[in-house]
């Protein structure tokens, strides 16, 4: 097959929308975006449209696949990458990660990220011949919308936008891009709460708060158990939110955090 590579600049967002949908049909979890979650995505996450390849085929100009490269300093993250089902296999996987690899060394991408669903072989083995090493696995966790029959111990305190900003630029630890400071700096919702417990112990939450569901967490205890505090947060998280869905995504395995989630119905 004869390939054509150009840039998403070149398209539309609703074109954009429509070819990325497109890969998505068979995928192992759905992931369905419409142009206003798209255009969201590429600003949110920092996409260089300019540096993002769509592949066409040659003469026909059909659209074959597409990939997305965010870029933040040095850091470059491959994301939205896909083929649409009948021209797998035929080269247009390895095209545009030849093309999202070449833009980020272009620019001077010191480091390049993504990640693949565990289960994704044909992905992981395209990522693995390019260069790709394993890092770390992460959840992405759901709780439909219930209303918890407790009541949260401690003192909540919300956090609005620019306090829980500052919260997580005291965050100590490593966060995937879609969690990281500069994605809750982009992002048009976002806030969190704090909690004391008459122990003394202490932490925080900061969240995404979008259009039907709350999104996004990054939790920290800095004082006490974390499973009790994420817990009392949560309780109090889901009473102010008893009617949206909730995802935590990119969240650590091995995060303290994670058995209050499970107990919340995660």
């Amino acid at each position: 097959m004869s390939l054509k590579i150009l840039t998403a600049n070149h398209f539309t967002i609703e074109e954009l929308t429509a070819f990325y949908n497109r890969t998505r049909v068979d995928y192992l979890v759905p992931m369905p975006m419409s142009p206003e979650v798209m255009a969201e995505y590429i600003h949110d996450f920092d996409v260089n449209l300019a540096l993002s390849p769509v592949v066409q085929e040659k003469g026909s100009g059909q659209f074959l696949g597409l990939g997305m490269l965010g870029v933040r300093g040095e850091n470059t993250w491959i994301t939205r990458m896909g083929v649409c089902p009948p021209n797998r296999r035929q080269g247009v996987g390895a095209a545009l990660m030849d093309s999202l690899l070449e833009a980020s060394y272009r620019i001077g991408g010191k480091k390049i990220i993504l990640e693949v669903i565990k289960n994704n072989i044909p992905a992981q083995t395209l990522f693995a011949n390019s260069g790709f090493k394993k890092n770390k696995e992460y959840l992405v966790l759901r709780r439909a919308p219930i209303r918890p029959s407790l009541s949260p111990e401690g003192e909540i305190t919300w956090l609005y936008r620019k306090d829980a900003l500052a919260a997580l630029r005291s965050y100590p630890h490593s966060l995937t891009w879609i969690n990281a400071l500069e994605t809750m700096e982009n992002a048009s919702m976002f806030q969190g709460f704090s909690i004391e417990l008459e122990d003394g112990s202490r932490g925080w939450l900061v969240y995404r708060h979008k259009k039907h569901s709350i999104t996004h967490f990054v939790f920290h205890t800095e004082r006490g158990n974390p499973s009790t505090i994420a817990r009392n947060i949560l309780i109090y998280l889901h009473l102010q939110y008893h009617r949206m869905d909730s995802y935590a995504e990119n969240f650590f395995g091995d995060d303290p955090h994670l058995s209050a989630l499970y107990d919340l119905g995660y």
